[in-house]
């Protein structure tokens, strides 16, 4: 089979030799990776007959044996490619590909045979005289199939003639060898310092007397000897961090977890690292403490942080939060964004991948000393712009973080390993074939094996701590702001209500709103939220028929739907209900929302096993209790689905750890309702609590004032405490205002006419909108579900104040007691009259002089 795979391919060596040589490398190897050896053969034999190759020089005289010196064509950089033997082939080169491809050619060495073929004429040598004189290095370039494969422990030595140790060189590299064998007595892995010794001296026997030893020192040994000695002497110089990484780590403003503070002095060791923990446990506090430690420390000036352009205020407000180290956002056009690079002196930059591509020039001028790539599965494919772009960034410091290394191939691990060590998943041809399971020994592949071979290998260079091995470590409660971007089309329909609504906001600064237009108000602003979910929630009613018929979501199918809050969804869920086989409950305000979410993680739900159920107020009672009973006690119930129907009463905490909202909503309390399923009096666990907010809308701004407990419209008591704590939050058109993307807009009349609401199913917008009732000078805020409280009319005081009690407690205190709704009203009446007061004393009381 080989044969003819190789038939009329080989250039000037014949089928059979080649293919002998593809099964010698792959020596005890099955079929599907001796094949990929063949293919991997054959690719170096096309490269070296396009023509780009050049034999500057050959060996002396018409023997096709020696040292031939390579170039491509318009390059000055030149390889040297040691012939030994011819048939069998059989060589070394200094070229990159050859130290790393287990093959033992490369295209110089196919480039080199093929000129001595062209030559013609009758060869003088068959092969390298077995014996030189003096000692040689020799190093087998085929990497073991299972284990670390150590490069250094294939260094062989050979004596050459007999004729002895004749220079220092030779005597003090020879001591590391074994009497017994050629090979060497231990490579010292572990030990650094040790092994740095047997690098040094290899590399100077390697270096000497060039015209004694000459072709029979493998011209491959000189490059990795350099490599190895460069690393080691960063390693060793890493001796610093023992004594300053406490102290540097109490500078910082929040304390790391052991776990974390083991990932920092990992990567500060090694110099270069893939920290690839599970998702939640702080990659991006351990790479600002990195840089924090590297900064205080003086080993670092500047340095450069690569993520992606909607996590750049996300990273911001976390650097800010641990480190007070200078730091500043790349933003603004070429100009703009050039001063920046020019500015920094000293510190850090945040840019994005995306201006990688456009200022790779002005980042090689930075010179950073230190560059962090985040999600830094951007550069798992080799063939893109950006892998290639970011690759040319060469520091001395490397961090990658990335909570899925890989994410479907091999190779794309590969790839992202590459910026920290290209050498870790050598050989790449060999990657899925031997650590792929293929169905009846074809392509199909059907599982993976010798997971061992690559966790050795990459033991080195990567950091992975799954979520269960530091459980007790973590915190009781984590909230993480998850940004989402919206697409084009999101975003335009999302800034064509800006201009309606500012117009409304500024009619409410004339006076008070009607009825009507404060509907209208809030149903655009309740639209620009549906928006920021996804178009598809938007026209449900249009695209749910189809969606509901087809078999399984298709990235396709994702891509039509404009809402990449269902593809977060989907990598989160993938994360958590399947890799961590954790529970979690999934919140939205619309019971549309979920049905799409459900939808769009069903296969990645089903390919595991794991089940979804839902709590809204679609299901009947008992199909609700059943989902319940399903979520507690069904190990393969691992996804709730709840509307804010399941943010009262409920509890989770015996089931659930960790809760996702797909929106958040416009009360605080609400908030706080959801997470309290999970996160109270019971839970044995960490919880996680997951905000998915769209960064570029009118989330991102609901989103800030929740975060300062500020949100539009709070809650009036606190359901556990026997105490009324009231919040200075403001009037509710200032709230509004705040959440407005700014936007000029015309002088409006006093009087216009009523703009209808747009179309849009009023059960879908739910207890979003207020219900009918005059509407005072400044409205009732938004109740715990949504919707305005009640109207403020006499009968209506009347009523309110029927529903609240008061009476004394049993310690002497004041108790309040009221329904939610009747809490809402009065925390709107308190609300308006001390906004009122407040503005009476301002223009008619002089201020009071402290007593």
């Amino acid at each position: 089979m080989l044969r003819s795979l190789a038939r009329g391919k080989t250039g000037a060596l014949s089928a059979e030799v080649l293919v002998r040589h593809a099964l010698k490398v792959t020596e005890g190897a099955d079929f599907p990776v001796r094949r990929a050896a063949m293919e991997a053969l054959l690719r170096r034999v096309r490269s070296s007959r396009d023509g780009d190759l050049c034999v500057v020089r050959g060996p002396a005289g018409r023997s096709s044996i020696g040292v031939y010196r390579i170039r491509r064509n318009g390059s000055r950089a030149e390889y040297s490619a040691l012939v030994r033997s011819a048939d069998p082939p059989a060589g070394s080169c200094d070229c990159p590909d050859y130290g790393r491809s287990s093959l033992g050619l490369c295209k110089h060495l196919f480039a080199a045979l093929e000129h001595a073929a062209e030559r013609g004429g009758k060869r003088r040598q068959a092969s390298l005289p077995a014996a030189s004189s003096g000692p040689r290095l020799e190093w087998n370039p085929v990497r073991p199939l299972t284990g670390v494969g150590d490069w250094l422990d294939r260094v062989e030595w050979r004596d050459g003639d007999g004729s002895g140790l004749r220079s220092v060189a030779a005597a003090a590299a020879k001591r590391w060898f074994s009497d017994a064998g050629p090979a060497l007595k231990d490579a010292f892995r572990e030990r650094p310092a040790r092994r740095l010794e047997i690098v040094r001296d290899l590399l100077r026997l390697a270096r000497a007397d060039g015209r004694r030893l000459g072709p029979v020192t493998d011209p491959a040994l000189v490059p990795l000897l350099d490599r190895e000695k460069e690393h080691l002497e960063r390693v060793l110089a890493a001796d610093w961090v023992g004594r300053e990484l406490r102290s540097s780590l109490k500078g910082m403003k929040h304390r790391l977890y052991p776990y974390q503070v083991e990932g920092v002095e990992r990567f500060l060791r090694a110099g270069r690292l893939l920290l690839a923990d599970d998702m939640g446990l702080g990659k991006t506090a351990q790479a600002v403490a990195s840089c924090h430690v590297l900064f205080a420390a003086g080993k670092v000036t500047r340095g450069l942080l690569i993520v992606p352009a909607t996590l750049k205020p996300q990273w911001l407000r976390e650097w800010r939060m641990f480190s007070d180290a200078p730091v500043a956002i790349v933003e603004g056009g070429p100009e703009a964004r050039a001063e920046i690079y020019r500015q920094c002196k000293r510190g850090f930059l945040l840019a994005n991948y995306e201006q990688v591509l456009r200022d790779l020039p002005l980042m090689h001028q930075l010179r950073p000393d230190i560059v962090v790539l985040d999600e830094a599965q951007r550069i798992k494919n080799w063939a893109t712009k950006t892998s290639a772009y970011v690759k040319q960034l060469q520091p001395g410091y490397r961090l990658v973080l990335t909570g899925t290394p890989m994410e479907n191939r091999l190779d794309e691990l590969a790839s992202i390993t590459d910026w920290v060590d290209d050498l870790a998943l050598e050989p790449k041809w060999r990657l899925a074939a031997c650590h792929s399971t293929f169905a009846d020994g074809k392509r199909e592949v059907t599982g993976a094996r010798n997971l061992n071979t690559l966790r050795e290998r990459l033991s080195h260079c990567m950091v992975r701590r799954l979520r269960k091995e530091v459980l007790r470590q973590l915190p009781p409660r984590t909230d993480t702001r998850v940004p989402v971007p919206l697409t084009a089309e999101q975003q335009d329909e999302h800034d064509d209500l800006n201009r309606p609504i500012a117009a409304l906001a500024q009619r409410a600064r004339v006076r008070p709103l009607t009825h009507a237009e404060f509907l209208r108000l809030m149903t655009l602003l309740t639209t620009q939220r549906i928006i920021c979910n996804g178009l598809a929630q938007l026209r449900f009613e249009a695209i749910w028929p189809s969606l509901s018929a087809a078999r399984q979501p298709t990235e396709a199918l994702l891509g039509s739907l404009f809402s990449p809050k269902l593809v977060e969804l989907r990598e989160l869920l993938g994360n958590i209900a399947v890799a961590q086989e954790r529970k979690v409950v999934v919140f939205s305000q619309w019971r549309r929302m979920l049905k799409l979410a459900s939808w769009s993680v069903s296969d990645v739900l089903a390919g595991s096993g794991v089940r979804s159920v839902f709590f809204t107020g679609e299901e009947g009672q008992k199909r609700r209790t059943q989902n319940l009973v399903d979520f507690h006690d069904d190990p393969s119930v691992r996804v709730l689905f709840a509307t804010d129907a399941g943010g009262v009463g409920l509890n989770l905490q015996r089931a659930a750890s960790c809760c996702v909202n797909l929106e958040l909503p416009w009360n605080p309390a609400v908030l706080e309702q959801r997470v309290g399923r999970v996160y109270r009096m019971g839970q044995s666990r960490p919880v996680e609590v997951y905000h998915l907010v769209s960064e570029s809308g009118i989330e991102a701004r609901i989103a800030g004032l929740v975060g300062d407990k500020r949100a539009l419209f709070t809650g009036l008591f606190d359901g556990a405490s026997d105490e009324v704590a009231f919040e200075r939050s403001g009037s509710f058109l200032s709230r509004i205002e705040r959440v407005l993307a700014p936007v000029r807009v015309p002088e409006l009349p006093e009087k216009d006419a009523e703009e209808d609401a747009p179309e849009e199913d009023q059960a879908e917008l739910g207890d979003a909108l207020p219900p009918a009732g005059p509407i005072p000078a400044d409205p009732a805020p938004v109740t715990a579900s949504g919707g305005v409280a009640e109207d403020l009319s006499a009968k209506g005081m009347r009523e309110l104040f029927s529903r609240i009690q008061v009476r004394p407690g049993a310690d002497g205190k004041v108790i309040f007691e009221a329904p939610p709704e009747a809490a809402t009203t009065l925390a709107a009446l308190f609300e308006g009259m001390a906004r009122m007061l407040s503005d009476v004393s301002t223009r008619t009381t002089p201020a009071p002089t402290a007593r």
